[in-house]
C-alpha cells in the first residue's frame, strides 16, 4: 500500500522537522547555520548534476533490459555501479580540490571568513559524494523491481545521526560533527542497501566500458541531464542572491522552504516514485489507458492531499516557530520565515500538478523537450527575480519560483495531452476547485495575520467548504492510497 510509504515518510518528516528546530534553538541564525545550509546546498547539487549523466533514465532503460533477459539487467546494474564508483570518486577529488572556488560560485557575496568555514565543511563532505552516488544505484535498482520500502530507511537513519550528533557532540564540537555524522549514515546506508539488493535481486559485476546499454544510457541521458542540470541553476543563482543580505537570511530562506519541502516529500514523494515506475512500464508497452488512469488518480491524490495539509501547517506555523525559537529568533525574523512560508506556497503547489507530466516526458526519453523547457524556466526565473528584487526583497525569490514554474507545468502539460489526450473534465475541476481554495487560504492568513481568532474562523469554513465541494475527489485519493498492490 502506498499510505505505508506516507508512514515511513511522515515519520522521516517528524525527525527532519525535530532536527531543524533544534539546529535553530541550539546555533540561533547565524554564521554557522547559514554556511552548513550552504555546504549541504553545495553538496546536493553538484551530487545530483554527476549522478544524472546515469541515473535520470535508469529505471527505464533497467526495465527495457530486464524484460528482454535478467541475467542481462544483472550485469548492466553492476556496469552502473563500477561506473558510478569512478565518476563518484573522480568528482570528490575535484571538489576536494577546488573547494574554494566552488563556494565562490554559490555565494559571491561571503567574505573571507565564511568562505573559509565553508571550505572545511564542503572537503568533509567530499566522502558523502561517493556513498551517495552509490546508493544512489541501488536504490534506483530496487525501485524498479518494486521493493520500494526498503529504500526509506535511509533517510530514517540519516535523519537519527544528526539528531543524535546535534544533541550528543554539538556542544563539544559545534556544528562540525553533525557534517560528520552525515559521512557515517551514508556509508551505513550504503551497505545496508547493498547487502539488501544482493540477497533479493542479485547482480553481476560488469566492465561499463564494454557494455552498449552502457552507452545508450549516456546518450539518451545527456539532453534529460543537460535539461535538468539548467533547472537546478536556480540554486545557485538563489544561494548568489541570498549570500549579499544579512546574515541569518540564508538560514531563514533555507529553513521556511525545508518546511514546505518537508511536507511535499511526505504527500507526494512515495506516490511519485511508483508513478515513475509503473509510468515507464506503461509507455513501453503501450498501454495508453492505463496510463491515462493512472495519471488522473495520482494527480487528483496530490493535489487533493497538498490542499488539505497544508491548511492546519499554514494555520499554526507562525505560533509554532515563534514559540520554538523566540528568543534565539527575532521577531522580525519569524515574521521573515512566516511570509517566505506564504509566499512559497504556490510554488510547491503547482509542482504536484506538474510531476506526474514531468515523469511522463521522462518515460518517453523526451531530453531534448526538458531542455527546451527548463532553459526558458532559467531565463524566466533570472528575469522575475532582477524585475522584482526592489520591489519585493527576499520574497521576490519564491514568486519568481512560482511563476516561473508556471510556465514548466502548462509546457509539460500541453506536451503529454498532444501525445495521449490525458486532461480531461475530471483532472481540471480538482486543479480549479483546489486552486480557488488554496487562493482564498493565502488570501485570509494574510489579511488576519495580526488576528489568530479570526483566522482560525476563515480557515475552518475554508475546510468545511474543501470537504463539501471535493468529497468525490477526496474519496478517490485515500482508495488510490489504501489500495493494496505490487510494492515490496
Amino acid at each position: 500500500m502506498i499510505i505505508f510509504l506516507n508512514i515511513l515518510n511522515a515519520f522521516s518528516l517528524f525527525l527532519s522537522v525535530a532536527f531543524q528546530i533544534l539546529l535553530i534553538r541550539y546555533f540561533g541564525t547565524s554564521l554557522k547555520t547559514d554556511v552548513y545550509y550552504l555546504s549541504i546546498g553545495i553538496t546536493q547539487f553538484i551530487n545530483s548534476l554527476f549522478m544524472g549523466f546515469l541515473m535520470d533514465l535508469y529505471i527505464p532503460v533497467y526495465n527495457d533490459v530486464k524484460a528482454k533477459k535478467t541475467e542481462e539487467s544483472q550485469k548492466f546494474t553492476g556496469a552502473v555501479f563500477i561506473l558510478m564508483s569512478i565518476i563518484g570518486f573522480f568528482v570528490s577529488l575535484v571538489v576536494f580540490i577546488f573547494t574554494p572556488y566552488i563556494v565562490k560560485i554559490f555565494a559571491s557575496g561571503f567574505t573571507f571568513d565564511k568562505i573559509s568555514l565553508s571550505s572545511r565543511f564542503l572537503r568533509i563532505l567530499c566522502i558523502f559524494i561517493i556513498f551517495n552516488s552509490l546508493t544512489g544505484v541501488l536504490n534506483s535498482t530496487l525501485q524498479a523491481n518494486m521493493f520500494i520500502y526498503i529504500t526509506y530507511f535511509p533517510n530514517i537513519i540519516s535523519s537519527l545521526f544528526n539528531l543524535g550528533a546535534l544533541l550528543i557532540f554539538s556542544k563539544k564540537y559545534g556544528i562540525e560533527s553533525i557534517i560528520y555524522a552525515i559521512i557515517f549514515s551514508s556509508i551505513i546506508n550504503f551497505f545496508i542497501l547493498f547487502h539488501y539488493l544482493k540477497r533479493k535481486i542479485g547482480w553481476k559485476f560488469s566492465n561499463p566500458f564494454n557494455n552498449n546499454k552502457i552507452l545508450d544510457l549516456i546518450k539518451i541521458n545527456i539532453p534529460m541531464r543537460t535539461g535538468n542540470f539548467v533547472y537546478q541553476l536556480q540554486g545557485p543563482i538563489t544561494s548568489n542572491i541570498l549570500s549579499y543580505f544579512p546574515t541569518g537570511y540564508i538560514t531563514l530562506f533555507n529553513y521556511s522552504l525545508q518546511t514546505l519541502n518537508l511536507l511535499f516529500r511526505i504527500i507526494n514523494h512515495p506516490v511519485f516514485q511508483v508513478l515513475f515506475v509503473k509510468v515507464s512500464n506503461f509507455i513501453s508497452t503501450n498501454k495508453v489507458k492505463e496510463l491515462k488512469d493512472f495519471v488522473f488518480l495520482t494527480a487528483n491524490t496530490v493535489v487533493i492531499l497538498f490542499t488539505i495539509v497544508i491548511w492546519p501547517t499554514l494555520l499554526l506555523y507562525k505560533n509554532i516557530i515563534s514559540f520554538l525559537f523566540i528568543p534565539r529568533v527575532s521577531k522580525e525574523q519569524i515574521s521573515i520565515m512566516y511570509f517566505l512560508f506564504l509566499t512559497s506556497i504556490p510554488f510547491y503547489w503547482t509542482l504536484s500538478f506538474e510531476v506526474p507530466f514531468t515523469n511522463i516526458t521522462m518515460g518517453m526519453k523526451k531530453g531534448f523537450k526538458i531542455l527546451q523547457i527548463n532553459v526558458i524556466f532559467i531565463i524566466l526565473y533570472s528575469f522575475f527575480i532582477i524585475c522584482g528584487i526592489k520591489f519585493f526583497n527576499i520574497y521576490t525569490i519564491p514568486i519568481a519560483m512560482f511563476c516561473a514554474q508556471l510556465y514548466n507545468t502548462i509546457s509539460y502539460v500541453n506536451f503529454v495531452n498532444k501525445n495521449f489526450n490525458i486532461i480531461d473534465s475530471k483532472i481540471l475541476k480538482t486543479i480549479t476547485k483546489s486552486s480557488i481554495f488554496l487562493a482564498l487560504l493565502i488570501f485570509f492568513n494574510v489579511i488576519f495575520r495580526n488576528h489568530f481568532l479570526y483566522t482560525i474562523y476563515c480557515n475552518f469554513f475554508l475546510i468545511i467548504l474543501v470537504i463539501i465541494f471535493m468529497r468525490k475527489e477526496i474519496s478517490f485519493g485515500l482508495q488510490f492510497l489504501i489500495k493494496k498492490g505490487e510494492i515490496r
